[in-house]
């Protein structure tokens, strides 16, 4: 099955509209260092920690994931 994938935008108008939705931040740790672009209130699970972080992700929302 697919994963559905949403673009900024969209994702900007969810926020927008405070829609229940959790967003994750999966960049790998350089890459979230290095960049100076995040999205407020996003949780920070790297992959390689999602399997043991899952619990850290609420149930019952639309989760959001993204890297770079």
């Amino acid at each position: 099955m697919p994963i559905p994938r949403i673009t900024k935008e969209e994702l900007k108008a969810k926020m927008d509209r405070q829609e229940d939705v959790v967003i994750v931040d999966v960049r790998a740790e350089d890459s979230y260092n290095a960049s100076n672009q995040k999205i407020k209130g996003a949780l920070r699970i790297t992959l390689e920690e999602l399997e043991r972080d899952i619990k850290k992700i609420p149930e019952g929302k639309e989760v959001i994931t993204y890297c770079t």
